[in-house]
Formats: structure tokens, sequence, C-alpha cells
């Protein structure tokens, strides 16, 4: 078998790892529990590893809230202190099986969704919508006493009722509710509207069948209905377990993550387990919340929620939602030129994803460095736009920066002589 041969075999059995994947919502812990390698004094983050010094304000800023929040430090001056003198490790949240949304800010005592992908067994860890502190902790990095409170509710009042709901149900299956959003508007990465209703369809009579006081279990309801966007995180999860299951897989040129902090972007290959290949963040494009915004105020890619591209949803699924590309000025028959595009760089089509408005063909799934190359076309990812001192400003669109394909090619290459 050549090395064109083996590579093939084995993309085709990296991708079939998204196509045949199972994810299941089975728990709800502390990421101390559910976070492999996640220890003591230990910060994540989002996007390729960086240093403190290096990191951007918000990044920054979420390592002492970390130190804030679990009692490692009296204030800012002395968690600045310890972060300096190494008393804490900090590590990218992608190299765990986890990942970090906007800062993506986890620590051992964050609650963390537990997605199980019932194919492969692999289980990977996501922290929940943050209610009416929608991305405050981890997805902004910030502290203050209400976060803490919230957070402290989410942990002692609201989870436990969940987890006990989800136990007596025995999970939830995760990729139904993706398929039939995305038949119903959403693509998944900057909109579920149709998810979260089809959730709490699904989640609330056993809920309202539980045994317990009327208030306890509408405050859970609130939380779960006054949450605009809560089922991005078992959309990142689900697509987190099933790549999972696909890195290392010799020969594979498949990508299993992209993500930026701020300051530099990277991507991994199936292939080249536990190697970043980096390039500078780029910049979205979209529309601004507020005419007072211009491009100085953004902050390049900063987050791990384009996972989601990686398992063929976001930026891949913009056919499926021209209401969400037309936040960023796009046309319907834009919107599906865009899929349409993300195909010539794909490995397969997910038969689990079939979209009107593809006449009912399927989104693209599995991006391969050596397409991308060849093609000349970056893939698109969808997402929020943060504003440098923290906040959405908008929604946007960026490509993966061609520098990251370019050198994983080198790598692959050099690991895999012909």
């Amino acid at each position: 078998m050549d090395i064109r041969e083996k590579i093939s075999a084995a993309n085709e059995a990296a991708v079939h790892c998204v196509l045949d994947s199972d994810p299941w919502w089975v728990d709800v812990q502390p990421a101390g529990e559910c976070v492999e390698g996640l220890h003591d004094h230990m910060i994540l983050h989002s996007g390729p590893p960086i240093e403190y010094e290096d990191m951007v304000m918000l990044h920054r800023r979420g390592m002492v809230s970390a130190m804030l929040l679990e009692g490692w430090a009296k204030d800012e001056a002395e968690a600045v202190a310890r972060i300096r003198a190494g008393e804490v490790k900090i590590e990218s949240a992608l190299d765990h099986n986890t990942v970090g949304a906007g800062t993506g800010i986890i620590t051992r005592s964050v609650m963390m969704n537990v997605i199980e992908d019932r194919t492969s067994g692999r289980r990977a860890a996501t922290f929940p919508a943050e209610g009416p502190f929608q991305g405050g902790f981890c997805g902004w990095g910030l502290y203050s006493e209400g976060i803490a409170e919230n957070l402290r509710v989410m942990r002692e009042e609201l989870f436990p009722v969940l987890r006990e709901m989800l136990i007596r149900r025995g999970g939830l299956a995760i990729k139904p509710i993706l398929a039939e959003g995305m038949q119903m508007g959403d693509e998944n990465h900057t909109r579920q509207t149709a998810a979260d209703l089809l959730f709490d369809k699904q989640i609330l009579p056993d809920l309202f069948a539980m045994d317990l006081p009327k208030e306890q279990i509408l405050k859970v309801v609130r939380y779960l209905v006054e949450t605009p966007r809560f089922f991005h995180c078992y959309g990142q999860g689900a697509s987190r377990a099933a790549l999972l299951a696909a890195e290392g897989t010799p020969y594979a040129t498949m990508v299993t993550a992209v993500c930026g902090n701020g300051v530099q972007f990277g991507i991994k290959v199936a292939g080249l387990p536990g190697r970043w290949f980096l390039a500078p963040a780029p910049m979205m494009k979209g529309r601004y919340t507020s005419t007072h915004f211009t491009q100085k105020d953004q902050l390049p890619w900063i987050g791990d929620s384009c996972v989601v591209e990686c398992a063929g949803m976001g930026g891949f699924a913009a056919a499926a939602s021209p209401i969400t590309c037309n936040l960023r000025g796009m046309t319907l028959s834009e919107s599906i030129a865009q899929s349409r595009e993300m195909e010539r760089i794909s490995i397969s089509k997910n038969p689990a994803f079939p979209i009107p408005n593809l006449d009912f063909d399927c989104l693209p799934v599995g991006i391969d460095i050596r397409l991308v190359l060849k093609t000349g076309i970056s893939p698109a990812i969808h997402g929020g736009m943060f504003n440098y001192e923290g906040g959405l400003m908008g929604a946007g669109m960026a490509r993966v920066p061609m520098e990251c394909f370019q050198q994983a090619m080198k790598a692959f290459a050099a690991a895999y002589p012909q």
C-alpha cells in the first residue's frame, strides 16, 4: 500500500469517528472529576498554549479570576505574583478532553456537562451556559461577587436537579437535536434557536415529573429557558468527543481542532497527535452591534468553539442557516455557496445532516489539510466578535490562516516519509 492509499484509508477511519459518533449528555460533574489531567492549582484557557506575559488582557484577567474563585489568592496583586512565580500551571483546554469557548477559563471546581460518544466511549466535558451571567467566568474570565454567587447556585441548586433528572432518563441523545435543529435554521455555532426549543421539549416534562418543590423546579426551568443559546455547549461537547476518538489515527490528514487565543491561531491534525501548528490569529468580519464599534475595538479570534466546524457545523453549515449568514450581510445563495465551497476541502458528507437549502444534500465534514493546500480554500469559521476589553460586539466569520496548514503538511511529510 503506497502513501496515498494509507492516507485515504486513515482519513476514512478518522472521519467515521465523526460520522458514526453517538453523543449523549450523561452527567454533570466538577471539572476536577471529568477533565482528564486537570489538577489542583491548574488553569485551562482557550486557544493554543501561551505564556501569561504574552496573553491578551481577557486571558490575563481570566487567570486572575480563576485564582480568586478558587481561593488561591486574596486579591489581584497576589494572584499575579503567584502566577508569575509559577505557582499555578497554565495549559490549553484542547490539550485535555474539554473545550474552552471564549476565554475558556476552567478550574477544578467549575461544573461541567459530560458528553459521551457511545460509539467510541470517549468523553468530553464542556462548561455550561452561565445563565444571566452568560459568558461570565468561563467565557469571559470575569469575576465578581455576583458571578461567584451564580456559579455557586449552578453548582449547588441547579445542577443537582438536572443531574438527578438525567440519571433517571438514562442520558440525552445530542445528535438528533443537532440534526433537526439544522433543518430548522440553526448552523449550531452562532445560532441554536431551534436546538434550544427541541432540548426544552425533551427535558421539561422530565423536570416537572420530579418529586421536588415547585419553586425548586421552576428555578431550573427559568435557567433553561431564559438562557440564550443554551444548547451551544452540547454541540461543542459532541464535536469534541467525536474528534477525540479520531486523534492519533496514523497517516490521517484530518483536522481535529482549530482555535485561537487572541494572539495566535492553531490547528491539530489526527495523524500528528499532541502537536500544534500556529499562525497569527485572524480578525473576524461581520456586523457590529453598535455603530460606535470599529475594528480597532475588536480582538483577534479567541476561543475553541470552532471545534464544531471540525465536525461539519458552523461555517460548514452556512446553507442550513441563511438567517445567521444574513447577520454578516450574506444572501441565501452566498450561504449555500459557502457550504458548497467547504465540500471541496472535506473528506466526506454527514448523512445525519441533510439540509433543505441543499436540496437535502448532506453537509461536508472532515477538513483535510491536503485539500486545503491543493484548492487554496481555507475553512470558514463562525463565531462572536469580542471587544478587546471584554463583551460581544457582534457576530462574524473568519478563515483559518493558511500558514497553519502549510506547517502541518511539512510536519506530516517528515513524520510519514514516502
